[in-house]
């Protein structure tokens, strides 16, 4: 199946870290977030940091960030800024991933501490003991990946805000997605994509892998039973969720690293490139 940009837009300071919440949100090198509608029209735009910006998630109505200058910080989509997030106790190392999950945010770093808040309040924090790199949430599991292993922990915020239990343990590497019933994991190499089957009770067997690229993957985003891998070697490819195998579905060559993806729907996704490019890409 071919894959077409649909719209193309250019920013002034390379984008790094992408999020959508009925809007797209990107990150900047400079520390900037500018909004973007479906469209790629510019609205909304401003400083949210002194430096590049490490972490963007988006959800419920509010933007959130991370850099290497202060913690989590709380903005309006408008750019208003509403609050800086506490860090618990023993969380101090920069915050890398940032995901929102319902009403909860997870934040990842690379002291090993995922925090967790709701309702832009501290609620639990549970060390995983490396790196996080990237993390996933299918309650009560949480998944999270450095560059050799992911670990599966199965954690209850409501009930406890520190204990946790290790469940199962698999090689891997960021970045890391859940849809459906299936996990989709980078390899350790960072050059193939690996299909697992998203369930305890089959240990989270390992179902098919594919080579997605002959550089690294940086980036992973999935909708339905598509995902989208793009990397270092400036190419936005397409896979198709079939069964227990991984079938490539578009391929399309951009001619800058992909920083960035977030997919809105399983035949349309975005990019951010080196270079302040960023791309709607649909499949045709």
């Amino acid at each position: 199946m071919a894959l077409k940009i649909q719209g193309e837009a250019k920013l002034d300071s390379d984008p790094c870290v992408v999020a959508w919440d009925n809007a797209l949100f990107v990150g900047t090198e400079d520390g900037s977030i500018k909004v973007f509608d479906a469209k790629l029209t510019p609205g909304a735009s401003w400083a949210a940091h002194s430096v590049q910006l490490f972490a963007l998630a988006a959800g419920n109505g509010k933007v959130y960030s991370s850099s290497n200058d202060g913690g989590i910080r709380v903005w309006t989509q408008k750019g208003e800024k509403i609050k800086e997030l506490p860090k618990s106790e023993g969380s101090e190392g920069d915050t890398g991933i940032l995901h929102v999950f319902g009403k909860e945010l997870y934040a990842g770093d690379e002291t090993g501490n995922v925090t967790v808040y709701q309702d832009d309040e501290l609620k639990a924090l549970y060390n995983v003991l490396e790196e996080v790199k990237d993390l996933w949430l299918e309650p009560p599991f949480l998944f999270t990946v450095r560059d050799l292993d992911v670990t599966v922990t199965e954690i209850k915020p409501d009930e406890s805000k520190t204990r946790f239990v290790t469940r199962h343990t698999m090689e891997g590497r960021a970045p890391l997605r859940i849809t459906g019933n299936r996990l989709l994991v980078m390899a350790r190499g960072g050059n193939d994509l690996q299909l697992h089957d998203a369930s305890i009770d089959t240990t989270f067997k390992k179902l098919h892998a594919v080579k997605a690229s002959d550089m690294i993957v940086t980036s992973l985003a999935v909708s339905g039973d598509f995902a989208w891998t793009g990397g270092w070697d400036s190419s936005v490819r397409r896979w198709k969720i079939d069964g227990d195998v991984l079938q490539p579905a578009g391929e399309l060559n951009l001619g800058s690293y992909v920083n960035g993806l977030v997919a809105t729907a399983p035949d349309n996704v975005y990019a951010i490139l080196t270079g302040g490019r960023i791309v709607n890409i649909t499949a045709a």
